[in-house]
């Protein structure tokens, strides 16, 4: 019993906890379980958690033509200012590590294995305990994104809607049913693509369902534009689906980039839920924005899809008790029966 007290102790002592806490690739998730929100909202840390934050674009204003001797002709600045205040919330979790599982680490000493009890309990507390905290960022990404919109749940019926803005027609309904022959999708993607070239912006990135992209797939009008299926029953002509390597082609074909599929799911007490509604089709402008201006890491991390400017950033504030910006883990283990490690994490973001 001992043995897994100083080793425990030992962990803290090393900083390796605090290390899961604060590493800056956690928010992309794994190889298996990438997190596609965290490169378009990557993390920041910030040092205060009420804030005013205030954006200033500058505009070109072209040149006007002169004569060679005149003095330059002074032009008005085009500074755009924007400000808005934020003010952080707060996500927390404490978890236990089960009686089962507390035996297995010592037997795992009983047989000199440190170094797997040493995994394990990393393993269990970046787990349960630092990707819930992620999990939950990339929960409220989605959100913002998709409904203009953060929702704050906990406990005892708490909750609190955060609202972002929403310019007109950028959040709309598909203009007919993506499922129906009679009916072409590809208005809607080409009519969207188009709005925000209307306001200076590219298409960079597209994400979607597997079932959306099914749809597409199975609608005729898409297959006509990408390499379908065709089949000859009788006199009749039949458009089967066509593959997503042929829709994606059509898409690059007029400019736009290939759809990304994202159908990451996340658990809570009530079941199993998507990040990324699978209805939805998002189409994502590329910003001209520098990643690393934004607080995203801009090396070592293999699991990051390549970022064409992020939309904004996940402010990470400085939690409870704490003299600087991040999020927090502790963990204890307890000889007291039932014999037990508790691990807690805490964060403040928005």
């Amino acid at each position: 019993m001992a043995d897994l007290m100083s080793l425990v102790q030992q962990l803290v002592d090393s900083g390796q906890i605090q290390e899961l806490a604060r590493n800056p690739f956690a928010q992309f998730g794994t190889a298996r379980r990438p997190l596609l929100g965290a490169s378009l909202l990557p993390e920041r840390l910030v040092e205060d958690n009420l804030y005013r934050e205030t954006s200033i674009r500058w505009r070109t204003i072209v040149a006007l033509d002169g004569t060679r001797y005149s003095p330059a002709q002074k032009r008005a600045d085009g500074q755009l200012v924007g400000e808005f205040l934020v003010e952080l919330g707060h996500q927390d979790i404490a978890r236990e590590m089960t009686g089962r599982d507390y035996d297995a680490l010592l037997k795992l000493l009983d047989r000199n294995a440190s170094m797997d009890a040493v995994a394990s309990i990393l393993r269990w507390v970046d787990v349960t305990v630092n990707q819930a905290l992620v999990q939950r960022t990339e929960i409220q990404r989605w959100q913002a994104i998709v409904d203009a919109k953060v929702v704050r749940v906990g406990d005892n019926g708490y909750e609190e809607e955060v609202e972002y803005p929403n310019p007109s027609n950028h959040r709309a309904s598909a203009g007919g049913t993506w499922s129906s022959d009679q009916y072409d999708p590809y208005d809607d993607i080409v009519g969207m693509a188009d709005l925000l070239a209307d306001k200076g912006y590219t298409v960079g990135r597209i994400v979607t369902s597997r079932k959306v992209a099914s749809i597409l797939a199975r609608n005729p009008n898409i297959a006509k534009r990408a390499a379908p299926v065709i089949r000859e029953v009788g006199d009749e002509v039949i458009i089967g689906r066509t593959t997503l390597s042929g829709i994606n082609a059509a898409l690059q074909a007029d400019g736009l980039p290939p759809i990304e599929l994202y159908d990451a799911t996340y658990e809570d007490m009530t079941g199993r839920h998507r990040y990324l509604p699978d209805n939805v089709f998002v189409m994502v402008a590329d910003t001209g924005v520098d990643p690393a201006a934004a607080g995203e890491p801009d090396e070592g991390d293999t699991y990051r899809p390549e970022s064409l400017g992020p939309l904004g950033y996940t402010a990470i504030g400085r939690a409870v008790g704490q003299a600087s910006p991040g999020r927090v883990i502790r963990l204890e283990a307890f000889e007291n029966k039932p014999p037990r490690l508790e691990a807690e994490g805490w964060q403040t973001s928005l």
